[in-house]
């Protein structure tokens, strides 16, 4: 076990930011490839005028590589903090600059004008970054810049909140699959969606197979994101069957009949309805039906291959009946029928068109090799093309299953710097068409001074003209603010109340599904997802298995370049292009070989010695370790991945001796000598041994690695059931705790300091990594805990405090809660604005503006701010504001009150106040600088009847009673518990890991050590226990007789007492109660209004009065009702039972609530009459 722990510790040591490394490399990686590439995959931009000059534009100059990242900076020029931003709200956020050369092509001449130092991009800076100054931080100097000492990164500050890009897990792009479902019409298919053709008539008797239809699919991108994504999506209709009644049969003199009902469409991009895929075929070169069968079953031995030819005399039956049908229509009938469908749904519908999109959509990501020949490539598209046929026609006739979508090799985790470069890319796209589209127009409307050679002079002094650079952040804090992408859940606000919970935060995983959706399997926990994602940390409720998070060394991968592998593979000396195989000369021995879903060509034999070779160069470092190599020896395919965002993680390799690893002293030696990082699609092509130091096999490292952060600090969670390490994870989150080491110079708007925060006594071996330096950032406390039932105060889930523990500071926390505002502008063009001021002192107010009533004014300083450390109340103001009164001539003639208070039931202590200035536009091009304050109060919190409490186990109970201590029980030797627990909470829920955290910290404090609770670490855990307590003289289960406090007897059983960590949670009574006595009113009902925060009152509703009806307070029932709530005088007339009176009838005035009469008058808008009896 020590060897794993080594193991652990070298990782957390060496790994910078080990925690966030997703998020930093993947960002990295936008900055470093995605970005530089996308830009130079788009260049040049183009735009042809229509008197044949051209404007071709490069950004980043010709190379498109003179681009330049700029760290952020304040209006000084001097390095911009994120800190500041957070007090400021501002956005933390770098500068792209660069060259831009734009070229005018005019007849045969080419002018050139280049401007340098351009504003490209401002785009949000994640945390810790390259970029960032953090980066390079100790944390002496981190603390001094306003952040936490062990400050993680990661995440964004946007408008002075802090967001975090949660990762997506999605469908991987480039992965093909197939499946079925059901069609929806159970009569033959008709072709109408291809073109316009004659309905098919339905054969007599003739059937549908299950009414299945067949699909593969796939979504295609390019390597640089210039082109894509793609949808392709095959479609293979039911097969009809024969009648199962002979004379029917009889009846049918063409049998071929029931062959042709099968036409195979998919759909392209380009193209603006589905087209039959054999065409596709004939298109791509593939112009026979022999070629076509050998392309589609290439690599199936002819003996096997029968079973595919009644289907594949199907689908050509099919497509020649269909063209037949087509070529009936038209006068030219010696035109080729295959591209004239292709012509006529292509959305330019030109012969050429239809090629330029089969060469550049269709299969995106196959792209042209250097010097390769468009045959070729479109022989190698026509594999694919066949291979995607043939995953629909295995489903079909159930050779293989439908492809498991759930499975982690279709899966990929979108971290955040893919997540921002999917944003940069679309912001990118519209900031050149718009720019295009400027220049456009502005020539068509200034011919004359554009004209001929003066076209270079459109341009000027800055690009900025046209070059909208404000677009890039504009949008994109559009998109941290509402629903990035279009959808809500990825950008959250990063959660600070606890540190294990911002970790979390930062380690999650979002589902990129509908929340709403009924499909059972997406949240079930897949068996490939092993050591990828924890099986523990998974909210419960309506989110349960839609929100996961990474295991501890779970990594996700950046990309490696396309033709650094095909350079490796292609040097194999049995190597084969598939620009030298005919389809019918393949042999079934050779190997495919995929990159990225790519099929490049062959391995004509000895793959074995290719797979060899791959690996030694991965243990080397000549290529990435997060570089996938998977042999599929069943179905003969080399399958190499790249790509970004597979998640992958350390194993040990097969013959690795503990001597070894214990010998090895950095992590950089781990990945060289000892681990090999694999992902999913190659974990099912492995042997993994669940044992480590496997002698032939691939070896897990320890059972701790498949749990998240959150999940490894669980002590003994192997020995509890697993709801309970569930509930735990999700509890760990909300204690309070020390979240933040710079908490006292921060403004978050709730912060929940535990003042006496401690160590657990029982820790893991993640601990002192993950909870700050040596795990010194506490998030509970070390309470004695006794199991028994006394003074029956802790029924059910209540718990009884230790009142002097309290009053010594145990539980006691400190409340921070932020209060925000600033001056406002009322009307631009007039000028006028609210204004802070103290309207008691100052002279401008003083005789004019009315105080509110019952409001405190006194602890206002001169510019109307609440002093540091004066005494708060909800009835102090807080901010002295006032706001212009106009006349109609918009002169302000004088000032109303508008000060700002705290919320209800607000008391402390003003701990800090932070003033901060806003630029806003005034009128014309003035800047108005407008004042904004923010306050911190303190409030001291001791643990109330009803505040929440819970060990580490999810034993989670409430405060009951507060006992004095002497009155509680003791021990022989005097000793007092902390907290008692009621027993009857641990049979259901069979929390054994907190009865062995009890036992083994009592023998931790006897022998002055801290006591190892690293889960599958131990297989006797308890028998240790119970030896070891033994030898020192104690009850061999922790049990000890205990005398009533009260009393003074001794109680007729052994408690079960001992130290226990317990954490207090954040959600508190005093956060909760609510009462009023009056307050403000609904218009429409003249009922209280709901919610606390709004003065609202506490419903009573049908439950609430039958209980109050059983206690024979009827007054009181009457009072809730109308007294305090809407009680109102109407109009009865007993004659007729209506409301209101008329001349001939005398009303009568009876006392009803409010909401009865609008009942009543709802119901006559319906139409529907209501009487009234009155005795």
């Amino acid at each position: 076990m020590e060897v794993a722990r080594h193991v652990i510790d070298t990782y957390f040591r060496d790994v910078p930011n080990p925690l966030v490394r997703h998020h930093l490399d993947s960002f990295a990686d936008m900055l470093n490839v995605k970005i530089p590439n996308f830009i130079r995959g788009l260049n040049p931009l183009t735009r042809n005028l229509p008197d044949g000059r051209q404007i071709e534009i490069f950004v980043g100059g010709k190379s498109g590589k003179e681009l330049v990242y700029l760290p952020p900076t304040d209006e000084a020029g001097a390095i911009l903090f994120p800190h500041t931003c957070r007090l400021e709200n501002r956005t933390y956020t770098f500068e792209i600059r660069g060259t831009m050369e734009f070229d005018y092509i005019i007849e045969d001449s080419r002018e050139t004008v280049k401007f340098e130092d351009v504003i490209i991009a401002r785009l949000p800076l994640m945390l810790k970054s390259s970029i960032c100054p953090l980066s390079t931080m100790t944390s002496s100097e981190l603390l001094e810049a306003g952040e936490c000492k062990f400050e993680l990164g990661g995440y964004f500050v946007i408008g002075g909140s802090e967001k975090v890009l949660l990762s997506q897990e999605r469908l991987g792009d480039n992965m093909f699959y197939a499946n079925k479902r059901i069609q929806a019409k159970t009569s033959a298919p008709k072709i109408a969606g291809t073109v316009e053709i004659e309905e098919e008539n339905k054969i007599e008797g003739a059937t549908k197979e299950e009414l299945y239809e067949y699909i593969a699919g796939i979504r295609t991108i390019n390597e640089t994101g210039t082109r894509g994504p793609y949808f392709h999506f095959l479609t293979l209709p039911p097969k009809n069957l024969k009648p199962d009644d002979p004379k029917l049969l009889e009846k049918t003199d063409d049998l071929s009949s029931f062959s042709k009902q099968r036409l195979c469409v998919i759909q392209l991009p380009g193209f603006a309805k589905p087209v039959p895929v054999l065409s596709v075929f004939y298109a791509l070169g593939v112009s026979n039906h022999k070629d076509i069968y050998d392309t589609i079953f290439c690599g199936v031995p002819e003996s096997e291959r029968s079973i595919y030819d009644e289907t594949f005399a199907e689908l050509v039956l099919s497509h020649e009946v269909f063209l037949a049908q087509i070529m009936k229509a038209e006068t030219d009938q010696a035109q080729d029928a295959n591209l004239l469908v292709l012509k006529k749904q292509c959305r330019t519908p030109t012969q050429s068109a239809v090629y330029v999109n089969l060469y550049n959509d269709l299969f995106s990501h196959c792209e042209p090799s250097d010097g390769e020949s468009s045959g070729s490539l479109y022989r190698r598209k026509a594999y694919l093309l066949g291979q995607m046929l043939k995953m629909a026609v295995d489903v079909s006739l159930d050779i293989k299953p439908k492809s498991d979508r759930d499975h982690y090799k279709y899966k990929r985790l979108v971290s955040s710097g893919d997540l921002c470069f999917e944003e940069f890319r679309k912001v990118y796209t519209t900031t050149r068409d718009t720019m295009l589209r400027s220049m456009e127009e502005r020539v068509f409307y200034e011919k004359e001074s554009y004209s001929g050679k003066k076209l270079k002079d459109l341009v000027r002094e800055t690009p900025a003209i046209y070059w909208k650079s404000y677009n890039f952040l504009n949008e994109i804090e559009k998109s941290f603010k509402a629903a990035w992408g279009g959808k809500d859940g990825v950008s959250q606000e990063l959660g600070r109340i606890s540190y294990p919970g911002t970790v979390a935060y930062l380690r999650r995983v979002n589902v990129d599904m509908d929340k709403t959706t009924k499909q059972i399997e997406a949240r079930r926990i897949h068996g490939s997802s092993w050591g990828f994602l924890c099986p523990t940390d998974n909210p419960d409720g309506g989110n349960v298995g839609l929100i996961k998070s990474l295991t501890l060394f779970c990594s996700l991968s950046t990309a490696s370049p396309f033709k650094d592998m095909l350079n490796f593979v292609s040097a194999f000396k049995t190597f084969k292009p598939l620009s030298l195989i005919h389809p019918s000369k393949w042999l079934a021995s050779w190997t495919k070989i995929h990159i990225n879903s790519d099929l490049v060509g062959v391995f004509t034999s000895e793959t074995e010695d290719f797979h060899y070779d791959m690996i030694q160069k991965r243990r080397s470092g000549e290529i990435s370790k997060f570089v996938s190599l998977c042999w599929n020896r069943f179905e003969n395919e080399y399958i190499i991945q790249t790509d970004a965002g597979r998640p992958c993680r350390p194993l040990y390799r097969e013959g690795v001796k503990p001597e070894t690893v214990r010998r090895t002293t950095s992590w950089a030696s781990f990945i060289t000598k000892v681990m090999d990082y694999v992902d999913a699609q190659e974990t099912e092509s492995l042997r993994v041994s669940m044992e480590p130091f496997s002698d032939s096999q691939l070896s897990e490292i320890h059972g701790i690695t498949i749990f998240s952060a959150s999940g490894s600090i669980v002590p003994n969670s192997d020995h509890n059931q697993a709801p309970r390490n569930m509930f735990s994870c999700q509890q760990i989150k909300h204690a309070c705790s020390w979240a933040n080491t710079a908490y006292y110079k921060r403004f978050d708007t709730i912060s929940t300091i535990l003042n006496y925060a401690q160590q657990p006594l029982s820790q893991t071996w993640t601990t002192k990594h993950i909870m700050g330096k040596d795990g010194c950032l506490g998030y509970g406390e070390n309470a004695i805990v006794a199991l028994g039932i006394y003074s029956g105060y802790n029924q059910e889930d209540s718990v009884i405090l230790n009142e002097s523990s309290m009053k010594r500071g145990m539980f006691n926390t400190t409340y921070y809660h932020t209060y925000e505002t600033s001056e406002e502008m009322i009307n631009v063009m007039a000028g006028t604005r609210s204004e802070f001021g103290n309207i008691v002192t100052d002279a401008r107010f003083r005789e004019t503006v009315v105080p509110q009533e019952g409001k405190d004014y006194t602890k206002l300083d001169s510019d109307g701010i609440i002093a540091q450390g004066s005494i708060v109340t909800d009835d102090t103001v807080l901010v002295g504001i006032v706001t212009p009164v106009t006349n109609e001539a918009g002169q302000t003639v004088g000032y109303r009150d508008k000060a700002y208070l705290p919320k209800r039931g607000q008391h402390g202590i003003v701990d800090a106040v932070h003033r901060f200035t806003v630029s806003a536009p005034g009128f014309g091009n003035a800047v108005i600088v407008l004042h904004g304050v923010k306050i911190r109060i303190a409030e001291h919190r001791v643990p109330l009847l009803g505040d929440k409490f819970c060990s580490r186990h999810g034993q989670k109970g409430t405060s009951g009673f507060a006992l004095a201590e002497e009155d509680m029980p003791y021990t022989a030797s005097g000793l007092r518990p902390d907290m008692i627990v009621n027993p009857h909470a641990f049979p259901t829920r069979m929390t054994i890991g907190q009865f062995i955290e009890t036992m083994g910290v009592k023998v931790a404090v006897e022998l002055g050590a801290m006591l190892d609770s690293t889960p599958f670490s131990s297989q006797n855990r308890i028998g240790e226990l119970k030896d070891i307590m033994l030898k020192l003289g104690m009850h061999p289960y922790g049990h000890e007789l205990m005398y009533n406090g009260q009393t003074g007897e001794m109680i007729e059983a052994e408690i079960f007492i001992g130290p226990t960590y317990y954490l207090r949670l954040k959600l508190m009574t005093e956060d909760k109660i609510n009462y009023r006595s009056t307050g403000p009113r609904k218009l429409l009902t003249k009922q209280p209004v709901e919610g606390r925060a709004d003065g609202g009152g506490l419903r009573i509703g049908e439950m609430e009065r039958d209980g109050l009806i059983s206690h024979g307070v009827s007054r009181f029932v009457q009072e809730s009702m109308m007294e305090r709530s809407d009680k109102h005088e109407i109009l009865f007339q007993p004659e007729t039972g209506y409301l209101d009176s008329t001349a001939e009838l005398e009303g009568a005035k009876i006392d009803t609530p409010y909401s009865l009469g609008l009942f009543i008058r709802e119901l006559e808008a319906m139409h529907i009459s209501m009487r009234l009896s009155a005795p």
